[in-house]
């Protein structure tokens, strides 16, 4: 299939989602309600754990607990930010809005980047992916650190994030 205005360009087309107006999203083929009932919930939850539905869009595969908790402690081993995104997130004014704090952060987050450093360093792009693979992980693994900082900004008197504990996160 050739999408218009695509004619002589390179392109990949993936459905790791699906809209469908009568029967709703489905993930990797399986509807939300499934995946509510399919997916690793936390002990006590009701909902699915955010690292199932990941594992779920990444492989195509339901993970098992086992599979979900090695992502999120992998999750939780990445998810301290760099002194100077805390620092920059320490610096904003109580009054500014909590988004305008979370894409300042992410926007800082570049300088980590592994993939920026490895396409500057001339790695062939038959690896790219390796890299883009690593910075998601990390973005992932840094995204609740983020929200709690800006969270304690705004409402804790700027208090700091504890460390993550990666058998309770």
């Amino acid at each position: 299939m050739v999408y218009g205005g695509m004619r002589s360009m390179k392109g990949m087309v993936t459905e790791t989602s699906v809209l469908d107006p009568e029967e709703g999203i489905r993930f990797r083929g399986y509807s939300i309600p499934e995946c509510q009932k399919q997916l690793p919930k936390a002990q006590g939850g009701d909902e699915p754990l955010p690292e199932g539905i990941w594992w779920l869009l990444t492989t195509g595969e339901i993970p098992n607990d086992k599979q979900v908790q090695a992502i999120s402690k992998e999750w939780a081993s990445r998810a301290d930010l760099p002194d100077h995104v805390a620092q920059l997130l320490h610096s904003f004014p109580s009054n500014l809005h909590p988004m305008s704090q979370f894409i300042a952060a992410i926007a800082a987050l570049q300088g980590e980047s592994k993939f920026a450093q490895a396409y500057a360093n001339g790695v062939h792009k038959s690896t790219y992916w390796e890299y883009t693979y690593e910075d998601s992980m990390n973005l992932l693994a840094k995204l609740p650190t983020v929200a709690a900082s800006i969270y304690r900004n705004l409402y804790r008197d700027g208090s700091s994030v504890s460390v993550i504990d990666s058998n309770k996160d």
